[in-house]
């Protein structure tokens, strides 16, 4: 992989006070800012170390891994929403492990500006090898300093939890244990192309918090755009799951499509430690980070392969899910694995004609469509002519868990390809949309979206199910002027549904619900529609829906 490196933003411009080597103590915590930490080649980079103060014992220590500077807190675009409670600290580093907290029970909390960002020396780089050769040194350096006891873990959301998987990857000797919450495993199909259509909103948001440095640093954006299919580029930011061996909690919330979810649960899957346990909930992501019952799990977890000590972890079950109802309700379930071993994948089949989805073949043929050059997020401007929409209203009660799956049979006469974005929503019994948190901070999130440009739908069979189609996205294939059939991946998600309720398909060609250009959620402003969409179900063409039902407990 060769990097398109440019002069870095200057760090004062990101609020960089500047390197200010100093030692202070309160309440117990000792605190020594900018410490240098020299790496393999040379370079030094800085951190701020947070431990117990005076004659304590050596302590475990957890490192916060992330570009966004250890001197920044959350920025107030995406603290507003995140009703993170009780408030952190003033100055709480973003997305990371709580000093105060952690200090308190013993540990001690690194917080790393890396590589090339801030005043770390070098150039910087973005989910590469060098970042992962640097994580394995800082953990070594952390592991073997007089005031640690030894062992060494990682913990954080998002970056925090990428980072997590590349350097655990590496097999550090003194890393114990990893806690990655809410983490892209999969760069290429989870964040910049997902299906193969081009993220624009979330992406460039978030490189604007990147670049602030001394000397030189990645142009990942540019880079993202010269790399539109998955190429070595893609496959060397991709990190080696199976060799990460070390116990593992990891955290998803399945309210984090088209940025977390399908990669913490792609890590969780492939990972090769033998001791993992999976959380799956549907909440705000830093507010379930930060709850103090979840902080406190987390030390469960750690005290139990940092300090050797008696927990609870010995009674968790391997998953815990959360079966969405409403926002931060629903029942709560033990489960032996991830998707749950009691789905059972039941078809509903589309039926053009009707606009609903049922359990039986659809005999006759039919066709819908839609514009879709026109936008799902103004529907008062084209009175329904920009989706479809299909129904499945269930008769008993019902809980959904895993992954899902849409096979759609669709023409675009006249096009050279097509681009296909997929919902799903919950209708309560008075036809109402059921909302459900979405991403970190907002409150209008959909049950789940899906992707696809039809262009790209070979599939690769060695990583496909039927339930997870996973495609190649190595090269374009022609769409035909008939229809094509389509096996969309729609990201994982769980819910409950009471008798009555209803499950809505929505599909269209752009985004079907789109937030503000500034919010930090996914958006597609590049699409490849040029002609009507018309969908083909019944008969020959047997579009269906694949969800995963649970045996209701």
């Amino acid at each position: 992989m060769t990097l398109l490196m440019v002069d870095a933003t200057p760090p004062e411009l990101g609020g960089y006070p500047g390197l200010r080597p100093s030692s202070s103590e309160a309440d117990g915590m000792l605190t020594e800012r900018d410490v240098a930490v020299p790496m393999r080649d040379g370079v030094t980079i800085y951190v701020d170390i947070c431990r117990p103060a005076g004659d304590a014992a050596q302590a475990p220590v957890l490192i916060a891994y992330a570009p966004y500077g250890k001197h920044n807190g959350f920025p107030p675009i995406l603290g507003a929403g995140a009703d993170i409670d009780p408030p952190l600290p003033e100055g709480a580093p973003f997305e990371a492990p709580v000093a105060q907290y952690w200090v308190k029970h013993g540990y001690a909390v690194i917080y790393a500006d890396p590589r090339g960002c801030w005043g770390s020396q070098g150039d910087a780089s973005f989910f590469t090898a060098q970042e992962a050769k640097d994580g394995y040194d800082l953990v070594e350096w952390a592991g073997t300093r007089p005031w640690s006891n030894g062992r060494v873990g990682l913990s954080g959301v998002s970056y925090l939890a990428m980072s997590q998987y590349a350097i655990a990857a590496t097999r550090p000797p003194h890393l114990v244990a990893i806690n990655p919450s809410e983490g892209i495993s999969d760069p290429y199909r989870e964040a910049a192309f997902p299906g193969g259509i081009p993220e624009t909103q979330f992406g460039p948001n978030w490189v604007t918090t990147l670049g602030f440095g001394l000397n030189k640093r990645e142009d990942i954006a540019s880079e993202f755009f010269t790399h539109p299919l998955l190429d070595d580029f893609w496959n060397a930011k991709t990190p080696v799951l199976e060799s990460v061996e070390v116990p593992a909690l990891f955290v998803c919330s399945v309210g984090n499509h088209g940025t977390h979810t399908r990669g913490t649960l792609e890590a969780y899957r492939r990972c090769g430690s033998t001791q993992k346990w999976l959380d799956v909930h549907g909440r705000k992501e830093w507010r379930y980070y930060y709850a103090p019952e979840n902080m406190d799990r987390q030390r469960s977890f750690f005290d139990h392969f940092l300090k050797d000590a008696e927990t609870d972890l010995t009674s968790w079950p391997p998953v815990r899910v959360e079966y969405r109802d409403r926002t931060e309700t629903g029942p709560i379930r033990s489960e032996s694995s991830w998707p749950p071993a009691r789905v059972t994948p039941t078809v509903l089949y589309l039926d053009a004609e009707t606009a609903q989805m049922t359990t039986t073949p659809i005999a006759g043929a039919g066709t819908t469509g839609y514009d879709p050059t026109l936008s799902p997020t103004d529907p008062a401007l084209h009175a329904g002519e920009e989706k479809t929409e299909f129904d499945y209203t269930f008769d008993a009660e019902t809980d959904l868990a895993g992954h899902c799956a849409l096979r759609l049979y669709a023409a675009s006469p006249g096009a050279a390809d097509m681009d296909l974005f997929v919902q799903l929503d919950k209708i309560d019994s008075d036809g109402q949309v059921v909302h459900y948190p979405l991403c970190a901070y907002l409150d209008d999130g959909p049950l789940a979206m899906g992707w696809l440009r039809a262009s790209h739908r070979e599939l690769d069979t060695t990583l496909s199910s039927p339930d997870r189609p996973v495609h190649t996205h190595e090269r374009e294939l022609a769409i035909p002027d008939g229809p094509v059939q389509l096996d969309i991946e729609i990201w994982p998600f769980t819910a409950h549904f009471r008798a009555g309720e209803t499950l809505r398909l929505t599909v269209a060609g752009a985004n079907i619900s789109r937030w503000p250009r500034e919010q930090f959620v996914a958006g597609h402003d590049i699409v490849n529609n040029t002609a009507p969409h018309v969908l083909h179900t019944g008969g020959q063409y047997p579009s269906a829906l694949l969800i995963p039902v649970v045996p209701t407990q």
